[in-house]
Formats: C-alpha cells, structure tokens, sequence
C-alpha cells in the first residue's frame, strides 16, 4: 500500500532503530543514500525524516514484492545528482555511495594502474605467494594484432616464462623440503604447505607483468570517478577498456555520478609533452645487474633536532591547550634528552596494531628505492598514505635474486630467463613499444620515490619487519628502519611492534 498522510511510512525497512541518534541505514540504493546525506547538509529534518518525505512521495520505487526494498534509484535523486555533483562539482556528495566489484583475469600490469589510480579505493587482490598459477593465464595487449610476428615473440615468451616457473619450483620444493626441516608438532600435511608457499613465493619472481591476477574492490562514487578518469588516461589499451568495463557495472549502482566520464586531456597532453623533449642521461645503467633484494636509502633526511622540536611542540599543542607561540617558547628552554623524553612518552605505549598519535603526521620523510615489481605490488597495496613517484617498467634497472633460488644452486638457469627476457623486451619496445611492459618480469627492478610521514611509517615498518612479512619487502624496510636507527633513534625506536 502507498503511504499516506494517515499511514505513514514504515522505516523498520531502511533504518535499524526510530528513536536513538545513531543507526544503521540499509535496503537503500547507493546514490539514494547519498543523496538523502546531502539534503541533510541543507535542511534541519534528519535522514530519517527525509527518507520518510521521499517514501511519502513514492520517490524510490519501493516494491512490496522485494520486501520493502527499495528497488530504483528516484528520479528526484538523479536530478539533485545533476544539479550538485555534475553539475557544480560538489563532489563529496558522491563519496556517500559505494560499490564493491569483483575484477578478475586483468594483467598485474593492469592491477598495478588500478590498484593506484586513486588512494580512496580499497582492494584484496589475488597472491602469487598463496596460489600456483596456470598456464596461459595471461594477458595478450591487442596491438600485438598489428604484428604477428611480434605477437608470436610475445606468446612464445609468455610460454617459456611458464615453464621457468614449473622447473624453478620443481628444483625449490625438494631443496627447502630439507632446508626447513618439520618444526615441533608441525605434521608432515603443513609441513609439505609451508614449503610450497616459500617455493610459490620465489619461482613467481620469473612470471611477467602479463600473468593474470584477479582483485575485490571497493570505493565510493568520487574515488571511483576518479578511477575511471586515471584508467582511459592510461597509454594501455588493457587499462582504457578495464576502465569502461568498470563504468557499465557500477553505473548499475550508482549511475548518476558516473555521467561524463572521460579521458583526462591535462594528464594526457602533459604526458605527451614531457615524453616529447629530449633528455641527456648517462650512459651507464644498471641492465643485466643482478641483486640480492632491493635497494633504499632517505632523500634529505630531516634534521633530527628540527624533528624533535617540532613534535614536542606539536604534543604541547595537543595535551597542554598552549598555542604555536606558547609551545614554540616553552620547547626552546628543552634539551634534547627532554624533547627525546616527551618523544619516549608519546610513543612507548604503542602495542601490536596501534597507530600512533595523528600528529606524527606533521613530520615527513622522503626516501628512494630501486625494489622488484614483486616488491612493487605489495608495497602500492598495503600504504595508508604513502605518495610515490614511480618510474614505468624497465629493464634497465637490474633485478633481484631470490636468497633460495641463490642457495638451492638454481642461480644460472635462472638468470639465463632474466637475459632472454631482456632480450624480448628490447626487441618489442623497438616493434610494438607498448607490449614491451607486458613482458617484464616480477624479478626486474623499478625506481619508487615516496614521501611519507612518520605516522606512515610506523604503519609500515611494523607491518613489514614482522616475521610474517615476505622477505623482498622486509628487507626494503629493515634498510631504511636501520637507517632511521642511526640518524633519528628515539623517533623510530618503538616501530617495530610484532617482533
């Protein structure tokens, strides 16, 4: 029955309670939600009254049948989507609505696009440390059609990479069966898993950026805009037709935020400009260098005096109710085992998955590194606030060595692939440039600058120093935790917190 003045809406189906300030909203689309967020900001009734103004007026195609769900987003809500969000650009509207997306069977090269397009969005992608993947899995880039005799490099390729894989694995798994013995009361089944998953872990290292890979997203409407801009920016066919893929689904979701979307002229005519002029770089590169991990080191460390006194100014502001001015003064009369002492108290209460106070985020540091794509993928995964500049996929940067392959006596096999891989990717970036990236392998080393403050890096030596973390990215942050050790001791002496 339609509402009606004498029989008002029934809100049990929207909201989780009537009467307390705080609930929970659900059965609603997404862009209705976000719209009703909005008429809030502009008007004194609550969600729930709105809500019930909108089901009053039979704006949200309830259907009785879907048990009171509401089924269509409003025409109301769509028209208030034009004139706010397209319209004006108050595009914080839009992050009330959300959509969470299954993506499989797109490159690692895709992923990587993805996976950086926008810092809002969220995603739990498929591991090659975890799983084995099969054979022609992998992504074959659509110019490749226009030369066929490139495209039977590339699948050839593509093929032999597969099959370094399986012999890499089949020379890891009896060594480190070995190597690492069952440990107490570990039974010979979890014994035999465990050292699959180490040898998983090092033989992915010759699997190339084509391989597929498979992802849960989840992001709200202007992060997802966002999104699609970055990926039909993209100088890859592969991320350009992920991009409109991923429009027709979440259009089905929340639609009207994701009207003109369109590849960004400034990021494309500024990329073909800096790509154009011409750059006189040494002569000397790392190509067919071999490491044993990455390597990291910081940019203009800051001064570890300005540092201190700038986080004890900071902890007066924050506990002490003084202004700038107050707390620039009173921390000038400080020593520095003072300012170290107020550091100790504001730090050393830090247990296992504490963040520390937000304050610390005022202190940035800069570092750079030269780490494997394998390293690259965790490290742009699991930031919560890292900036990077990155360099594209290369062959010039050298590649690492996994410390296994090293000792189970696999070194030459292996990097007699890296040379062909060298090879293959020479030869395309001369025949068909843009399917030489697709051919990269997880081994190759590429150029990262990230700009993070201290707070991020709390956040991610504790995550990447503990036992638990793979042995490429540990390494990346026990060099710049050993370096932070050195230089600014009682800033990072509680940031390992899992050991």
């Amino acid at each position: 029955m339609k509402p009606t003045e004498s029989h008002p809406p029934d809100l049990t189906h929207f909201v989780s309670n009537l009467d307390q300030n705080v609930y929970a909203i659900y059965n609603l689309p997404e862009e209705v939600i976000a719209v009703i967020f909005a008429y809030v900001s502009r008007s004194p009734a609550s969600f729930r009254d709105n809500l019930a103004k909108l089901l009053q007026d039979d704006e949200l195609g309830v259907s009785s049948s879907a048990g009171g769900m509401a089924t269509a987003y409003s025409e109301k809500a769509a028209h208030f989507h034009e004139k706010w969000v397209v319209g004006y650009g108050h595009s914080s509207v839009a992050e009330h609505a959300v959509a969470h997306l299954g993506v499989e069977n797109i490159s690692r090269l895709a992923s990587a696009e993805l996976e950086l397009a926008n810092t809002f969005n969220s995603f739990t992608e498929y591991s090659q440390r975890y799983q084995r993947p099969k054979r022609g899995q992998f992504y074959t880039p659509i110019e490749l059609e226009e030369n066929l005799s490139a495209k039977e490099t590339f699948l050839d390729f593509q093929d032999k990479a597969y099959d370094t894989y399986e012999a890499l694995l089949a020379g890891l798994i009896p060594y480190l069966t070995t190597a690492l013995p069952p440990e107490e009361g570990e039974s010979e089944r979890r014994h035999r898993s465990r050292v699959e998953k180490i040898a998983f872990e090092d033989a992915r290292y010759v699997l190339t950026l084509a391989t597929s890979t498979s992802l849960g997203m989840s992001g709200n409407g202007r992060a997802l805009r966002d999104t699609l801009v970055r990926l039909l920016s993209s100088t890859h066919q592969e991320s350009q037709a992920l991009a409109r893929q991923l429009e027709k689904e979440i259009s089905q979701i929340i639609p009207t935020l994701l009207k003109h979307v369109r590849p960004n002229d400034y990021l494309l005519k500024t990329r073909e400009a800096l790509r154009k002029e011409k750059v006189h770089t040494p002569t000397t590169h790392q190509r067919g260098q071999a490491y044993d991990g990455p390597t990291a080191t910081f940019i203009n460390l800051p001064d570890y005096e300005q540092a201190l006194t700038l986080l004890s100014q900071q902890l007066l502001i924050s506990e002490h109710r003084l202004s700038h001015g107050q707390a620039k003064d009173a921390v000038a009369t400080w020593s520095r085992s003072e300012k170290e002492r107020w550091l100790d108290h504001a730090l050393s209460q830090l247990r296992f998955f504490d963040n520390p106070l937000d304050l610390f985020r005022h202190l940035s540091y800069h570092f750079e590194c030269s780490i494997s794509e394998a390293n690259w993928h965790q490290l742009l995964r699991h930031n919560r606030g890292t900036h990077f500049t990155f360099g594209e996929p290369t062959i010039n940067l050298g590649y690492t060595i996994p410390p296994h392959i090293k000792k189970a006596g696999l070194t030459d096999f292996y990097q007699s692939f890296i040379e062909e891989a060298d090879k293959v990717v020479s030869l395309l970036e001369e025949v068909c440039p843009v399917a030489a990236p697709y051919c990269i392998t997880n081994a190759h080393h590429r150029q990262v600058i990230a700009t993070a403050s201290l707070w991020e890096l709390y956040h991610l030596i504790n995550l990447r120093t503990s036992p638990e973390a793979q042995w490429d990215i540990q390494q990346l942050f026990e060099h710049l935790a050993k370096e932070l050790e050195n230089n600014h001791p009682a800033l990072v002496r509680h940031a390992k917190r899992r050991l």
